[in-house]
């Protein structure tokens, strides 16, 4: 049981269709099922006076959270400028949606993010988008309606008129084979015979396989009575449902990309979940397996390290980019495998002897005696001005001992007896890292990787942890396995543990270390089935596998 808030996931498809403006068109829009569909005043942009200038916002461009708008009045939602305003209830790296709008019986109130700046419709769906690209991208707001604005950033003398020094938009058109809306990618979708506005939200998560199928979800504003700001439109043959047209890409905004390996009937399979690629044979005759990503050119397997164990304990080692295995240790009988932001490479390794092995910086097996006695060990990659973190437990006391960096240093207990099982996660300044460990009688505690930071209980009853790091500050992200049920968080204290699924045999959480980084779950039912989700918790996860008997998780952040 989890100590703190818990929130049962939903698995429901959601949606929305508005009141229409006559009954008589009822029975055709049911059977068209173009939407979303909106009054006359959905979508709507403003018409207001040129840009004078140009002012970006104080923290753009690929902040993981944006920060609250600063033309806001008397707290979220303006409510000091547009009485009556509130929170609709999503909300998505510090972007809220707010209401209500037109179709919630509301009613449009102009706002400038900045003096001369052209004026948004709170709480419209375009002001939700301007909004999300001003605070995050440094994008000025410019005339569109719903339906057009990816196309209008870049038509005409839109771009030189409005956002001379604005990043290099990119559109993509729905349908293009191999590309799905990523994490906040804007999209627009198209106007009716009955909606001359359209529709815009935010992209926050994706769940799309390799022949490109699933879901993705969205943030939005003004989506019909009762809405909460959420929405989830189908995928299918790489066709983004209810009636999108196309999206807006900032390339400059790094993409980041699940890290995927399972073992399988076949052996150790792997993928980087992006669009088109398919999952590839590494290895066969694995035990165990290991993957390890972060920020590089993303190529057919991406930057990253694979590892495993083979036949006799041999523990095995390549980089993505290659096709040669290089055998480094023997006699291995766990392993774990990390990555720098530099491109690093962190191996270690626990022999049949009970011996701690661990090197930094190549494939060769240079490999640094850490500790003996060991019962188990982790491993999480540093970056920035973070080293590796490097944790173990003591087979005879089962005290937990964690220090920073590979070859020297000073071993700490943080734990002094009784630990089963420890995880731990680093981000690029130091401190930012997490650490966490699971009692011999199933306790789940964490805390930041920090001189001054207290335990804290996590919950009870646990069988599996996972920590990750989120983002360069190292926003905490948990995961444990209860019984059969996968719970994850994003924060230590007071943690709002959400439900994301039952039925799972194993679970691991991941991210990366850049900006823009996003939570990456993954777990395998105990009927084999393999399924991850990048995004917002509590959200669809895609099927990636079947037959699935482990799982290794990370990320590729592509630059």
């Amino acid at each position: 049981m989890a100590e703190g808030q818990l929130t049962q996931g939903s698995r429901a498809w959601t949606g929305w269709i508005p009141a229409f403006v006559a009954m008589s068109m009822a029975l055709l829009i049911g059977l068209v099922l173009l939407g979303p569909f909106v009054s006359v005043k959905a979508g709507a942009a403003t018409r207001h006076p040129a840009l004078v200038g140009h002012v970006a916002p104080a923290n753009p461009a690929g902040a993981r959270s944006v920060e609250a708008p600063a033309w806001w009045n008397g707290g979220t939602c303006d409510p000091g400028d547009a009485p009556g305003s509130h929170r609709l209830g999503a909300a998505w790296h510090g972007l809220v949606a707010c209401g209500p709008g037109p179709t919630q019986g509301g009613s449009d109130h102009l706002v400038d993010f900045f003096p001369g700046a052209w004026g948004e419709l709170e709480w419209e769906c375009v002001e939700l988008s301007m909004r999300w690209m001003y605070l995050a991208w440094g994008v000025n707001p410019y005339p569109a309606d719903g339906w057009d604005v990816v196309r209008n950033y870049n038509l005409g003398t839109n771009k030189a008129k409005y956002n001379p020094n604005g990043p290099q938009l990119v559109v993509v058109n729905n349908g293009t084979v191999g590309a799905v809306p990523q994490p906040g990618d804007v999209v627009s979708v198209g106007r009716t015979r009955h909606d001359s506005f359209g529709h815009t939200a935010v992209v926050t998560a994706n769940a799309v396989d390799a022949r490109g199928n699933g879901t993705v979800t969205l943030i939005q504003q003004n989506g019909g009575t009762g809405n909460d700001g959420w929405a989830i439109y189908r995928v299918n043959d790489w066709v983004v449902a209810n009636g999108v047209t196309g999206w807006l890409h900032n390339p400059s905004w790094t993409i980041q990309w699940p890290l995927v390996g399972f073992s399988g009937p076949t052996g150790f399979e792997s993928r980087v979940v992006a669009p088109g690629n398919g999952y590839g044979l590494v290895a066969t005759g694995a035990s165990s397996i290991a993957v390890a990503g972060d920020t590089g050119v993303m190529g057919a397997n991406g930057d990253a390290i694979y590892g495993y164990i083979g036949q006799s304990g041999n523990f095995f080692v390549k980089r993505g980019s290659s096709t040669t295995w290089s055998l480094v240790a023997h006699n291995a009988r766990s392993i774990a495998v990390a990555m720098t932001t530099s491109g690093a490479p962190v191996l270690a390794f626990v022999n049949t002897a009970g011996d701690f092995y661990a090197e930094e910086g190549s494939l060769a097996g240079a490999f640094v005696l850490e500790a003996k006695g060991v019962a188990s060990i982790a491993l999480a990659g540093g970056g920035g001005t973070a080293p590796p973190l490097l944790g173990y437990i003591q087979s005879q006391s089962g005290a937990f001992l964690v220090k920073t960096g590979v070859a020297g240093g000073r071993w700490t207990v943080v734990q002094a007896s009784g630990v089963s099982a420890i995880a731990l996660a680093e981000g690029t300044t130091s401190p930012s890292g997490l650490i966490g460990y699971l009692s011999n009688n199933g306790t789940f505690f964490a805390e930041e990787a920090s001189p001054q930071a207290q335990w804290t209980k996590q919950a009870s009853k646990v069988t599996a942890i996972s920590l990750a790091a989120v983002g360069p500050s190292g926003e905490p992200l948990l995961g444990y396995l209860a019984g059969s049920s996968f719970y994850a968080a994003e924060s230590l204290t007071p943690a709002t543990w959400v439900q994301e699924a039952t039925g799972v045999a194993q679970m691991a959480v991941a991210s990366g270390s850049a900006p823009g980084a996003l939570p990456v779950l993954g777990y395998v039912t105990t009927a084999g089935d393999l399924e991850v989700m990048q995004g917002q918790l509590c959200r669809p996860f895609s099927r990636q596998a079947r037959g699935a008997s482990s799982l290794a998780l990370s990320s590729v952040t592509d630059s």
